[in-house]
């Protein structure tokens, strides 16, 4: 549980030039604090994981959150990137000069940074990450100058991060269910479903 002063976050502005560290008990205080400090104009803004862009807009989830986790503030025209490709605008945009191989300029930039550290496979958003599983593998091999054989092994890598993010938003809905439940059921978490008291029978007359 929370305490009164709130846990604490750390929170970027929309290009990472900004950084701020602050306390928060609920979602709105966090929006409230981090357009402050960051800056942020008045109007709406979006909270999302600096990690991998998931937006946080109930409080459900953001109790969930770790404490010290690290969010990004973005306005309504602001698009997530992951870590190092701020400067490309957002845009995905084809690069007719790649003789043929059909990737596209923000799938060469993944692509550069994946060449020069492997582990940022887990910086990369969900749509990123489907984009390289989709890639063909002879593309993938030649852009990272390695093997089909390696251009499969990091595709494997990409669908299994993809799964494990999947089964983590599952097993968070099914908690969030699960506490609504209780909110409304007094059965939720009774033993038997509370039938055990109901199954218990008067001794008839003569019996003992």
């Amino acid at each position: 549980m929370s305490g009164f002063a709130g846990r604490p976050f750390k929170v970027w502005n929309a290009d990472r030039s900004i950084k701020k560290s602050l306390m928060a008990a609920n979602l709105a205080e966090l929006i409230d604090k981090g357009r402050a400090k960051l800056g942020s104009p008045n109007g709406d803004v979006r909270v999302v994981l600096e990690a991998d862009g998931t937006e946080v807009d109930e409080e459900d989830y953001f109790s969930f959150l770790n404490s010290d986790a690290t969010l990004m503030l973005l306005t309504p025209s602001d698009k997530w990137r992951p870590a190092g490709l701020e400067e490309t605008g957002g845009k995905d945009e084809p690069d007719t000069a790649n003789q043929g191989s059909g990737l596209s300029l923000h799938a060469k930039q993944l692509l550069s940074h994946l060449k020069q550290d492997v582990t940022r496979i887990i910086t990369f958003s969900d749509e990123d990450l489907q984009n390289l599983v989709g890639i063909s593998a002879a593309d993938l091999a030649r852009e990272l100058g390695e093997t089909e054989r390696y251009a499969h092994a990091v595709q494997d890598a990409c669908q299994r991060h993809l799964d494990e993010r999947q089964h983590t938003k599952e097993a968070v809905d099914l908690l969030r269910l699960y506490h609504e439940a209780r909110k409304v059921s007094p059965y939720v978490d009774a033993p038997d479903g509370g039938a055990g008291k109901k199954r218990r029978h008067s001794p008839q007359p003569g019996q003992s």
